[in-house]
C-alpha cells in the first residue's frame, strides 16, 4: 500500500507538524527523560509517524505498542516495565549501533483505564531510562490531571498547500474535503479510487436505559446485538456469562 511505501522515515521528510517537532527534539535530546509526550488529534493525520519518526532522528530504536490491544491490565504495564528495565533491547544489540529504546504508546485512549493509571505512574518513575512517547485521538481523564508530568501537543491536519505538494498535478480540494483532511484516506483515495466513510455519530435519543444505548452504537457502527442469538454460542452445555 502507498501508505506505507511512502510513510517517511526521518522528521524532516514529514509536513508540517513545525511545533510538535520541536517539543519531540527538546524531550528526545534532553536527559533525564523526565515526563512524556502526548500526541493528540483527528485520526491519519499522521501522529504515530511523527512519533516514530522523531525517535529515528534522534537516534532511539522505536518500541511501537499498539496500547488499545496490549494494554488491558496492571500486569501488561510491569511486563512492558520489566522488559523496558534495559535501555538498550536485545535486538538491538544484534545491530552496531545499540540504540537505545523509545517506547511508543499508540492509542493510548482506547486502553483500559486502570492501566492508564499503571503507566502514569511509570511516567512519573524518575528512575525510568527510556522515553516515553504516546498518542490517541482523545486524552484520558487520568492524563489530563497530571500535566505536570507529561506533555499534551494538538497535533493539527496539515494544510492543503502541503497537502497539494504531496500530490502534485492533483485536484485536491474535493478530495481534503471528502476524506476531512485524514491523509491515510487521501493516499487510499488516490492509489484506490475509493476512500472508507466514516459512520456519522449522532447522539443516542433520551429515555433509553444504559443497554438500549448500547445496543444503539453496536448498530451505529455496524456491529451486531450483542443480545441477539447469532451473538452467542449455543453449543448445549456452554454457558453464558
Amino acid at each position: 500500500m502507498d501508505t506505507e511505501i511512502h510513510r517517511p522515515e526521518k522528521l524532516d521528510e514529514v509536513f508540517g507538524h513545525e511545533e510538535p517537532k520541536r517539543i519531540l527534539e527538546k524531550y528526545l535530546t534532553t536527559k533525564p527523560f523526565l515526563g512524556a509526550v502526548f500526541l493528540t488529534g483527528t485520526p491519519g493525520i499522521g501522529k504515530t509517524t511523527l512519533a516514530l519518526c522523531a525517535a529515528r532522528t534522534f537516534g532511539f530504536e522505536p518500541l511501537e505498542i499498539n496500547a488499545s490491544r496490549s494494554i488491558r491490565s496492571y500486569t501488561d504495564v510491569e511486563k512492558l516495565k520489566d522488559a523496558c528495565a534495559s535501555p538498550i533491547q536485545i535486538h538491538s544489540f544484534l545491530k552496531t549501533d545499540k540504540r537505545t529504546t523509545c517506547v511508543l504508546l499508540d492509542e493510548i485512549d482506547g486502553s483500559d483505564p486502570h492501566a492508564q493509571a499503571k503507566i502514569m505512574a511509570w511516567i512519573k518513575d524518575e528512575t525510568r531510562r527510556v522515553p516515553i512517547l504516546c498518542t490517541g485521538n482523545d486524552v484520558p481523564i487520568n492524563f489530563k490531571r497530571n500535566k505536570d508530568f507529561i506533555t499534551i501537543v494538538r497535533c493539527f491536519p496539515p494544510r492543503q498547500n502541503e497537502i497539494r505538494s504531496m500530490f502534485p498535478n492533483t485536484d485536491i480540494t474535493s478530495i481534503v474535503k471528502e476524506c476531512q483532511f485524514d491523509v491515510r484516506r487521501m493516499i487510499h483515495r488516490l492509489q484506490y479510487g475509493v476512500s472508507d466513510i466514516l459512520p456519522k455519530y449522532t447522539l443516542p435519543p433520551t429515555g433509553l436505559t444504559a443497554e438500549e444505548t448500547f445496543i444503539r452504537h453496536q448498530k451505529m457502527f455496524g456491529l451486531q446485538d450483542p443480545l441477539s442469538r447469532e451473538c452467542h454460542d449455543d453449543t448445549p452445555g456452554t454457558e453464558h456469562s
